[in-house]
């Protein structure tokens, strides 16, 4: 269905649709409102756009490695001139669901080595993606989440900055150590493969090391200073409201890094955590209206399942009552996520 719909809004973008895809297109965003402003969106910046190049032509990956090309340079050597960017919105992938953003340049002339090329890779919520950095590093982005990187890994080290949920599989290279920033602390790794968890409104930043060896560092007063060392099957929770860090071995490790194969994972969780991941999951808000279902836990894996299938068999296993609310037109013609209340 997915490649359908892509192909749809495909042809809708470029003016080349049939009667009969026009009928079908329409069906779909009826019963998917939300979608419409998402198809509307891209079409304003398609059409504001000077690349006009065929959309179902795209190599995915190579999208994703050029994706927001954005130069920062020195202000005494300005010699760029930026055309209009260009959204392209890919469902293709098997994680993938993501926005893709385009610079073209018009002339590029006496760049010198202090000119950096950084990009940046973006998911919506409800949807997640896979890409691999200049240096082999295959990186899984979760829903909501942002990685901004450099078209090439130049110095001592290979930087980057995350905003929300990742995993990384990081290639080795003892000379050229790893490090991935996030709003508070540095996780800095030679080759290992990791999660981190460092959502903006969240109260902590957690990660969780697979295998290899992660060091947590947190800057003070313009030095870097060592707050952690991580060994195989750690997960350290550093909170942001004390600047305190605990460390505990975790024995099953899928309850934190199985969203990246496409589970969502409960495992002894309140219902505050199960609201906040279905939230993310699903791009749905979730409330919790009956205080005394706090007390529940819950523990299941559901892999490729509507919410509604889900919040069935969360009613079953406890007293727990659901209510849907429909999204909502709103007076800039956009849609209000679909609302989940739970009794």
């Amino acid at each position: 269905m997915q490649e359908k719909l892509h192909d749809l809004m495909s042809a809708y973008i470029t003016g080349n649709l049939t009667e009969s895809e026009q009928h079908e297109l329409t069906d779909y965003l009826e019963l998917n409102p939300s979608d419409h402003k998402i198809l509307e969106d891209y079409r304003l910046l398609w059409e504001e756009s000077d690349l006009k190049i065929d959309i179902k032509s795209i190599d995915v990956e190579k999208a994703l490695r050029q994706t927001k090309l954005r130069l920062s340079f020195n202000k005494s050597n300005i010699l760029l001139l930026l055309q209009k960017a260009a959204a392209i919105f890919i469902l293709a992938g098997f994680l993938s669901m993501t926005y893709l953003y385009f610079h073209k340049s018009a002339s590029i002339t006496n760049l010198n080595q202090d000119q950096v090329i950084t990009q940046e890779i973006s998911t919506i919520f409800g949807n997640r993606s896979k890409f691999q950095l200049p240096d082999g590093t295959t990186v899984c982005l979760n829903s909501g989440s942002k990685l901004i990187f450099p078209s090439e890994f130049k110095g001592k080290t290979r930087k980057v900055e995350l905003i929300g949920e990742a995993f990384f599989e990081v290639t080795p290279n003892t000379a050229k150590p790893f490090i991935v920033k996030t709003a508070d602390i540095d996780i800095k790794v030679l080759g290992t493969a990791f999660n981190i968890q460092a959502y903006p409104k969240a109260k902590e930043i957690s990660t969780t090391l697979v295998h290899g060896k992660v060091v947590l560092e947190r800057g003070f007063k313009g030095v870097m200073n060592q707050i952690a060392d991580l060994k195989p099957s750690d997960r350290a929770v550093f909170k942001l409201n004390d600047k305190v860090i605990t460390i505990s071995k975790e024995e099953d490790l899928d309850k934190f890094i199985a969203w990246k194969d496409g589970k969502l994972v409960f495992f002894n969780d309140p219902i505050e955590e199960v609201a906040n991941k279905l939230g993310n999951w699903y791009n749905v808000i979730v409330t919790i209206n009956n205080l005394s279902i706090k007390r529940y836990r819950f523990t299941a894996t559901f892999t490729d399942e509507p919410i509604e299938k889900v919040l069935e068999l969360l009613s079953k296993s406890s007293p727990i009552k659901y209510q849907s609310k429909k999204e909502i037109r709103l007076s800039d013609n956009s849609y209000s996520k679909r609302e989940i209340i739970l009794n």
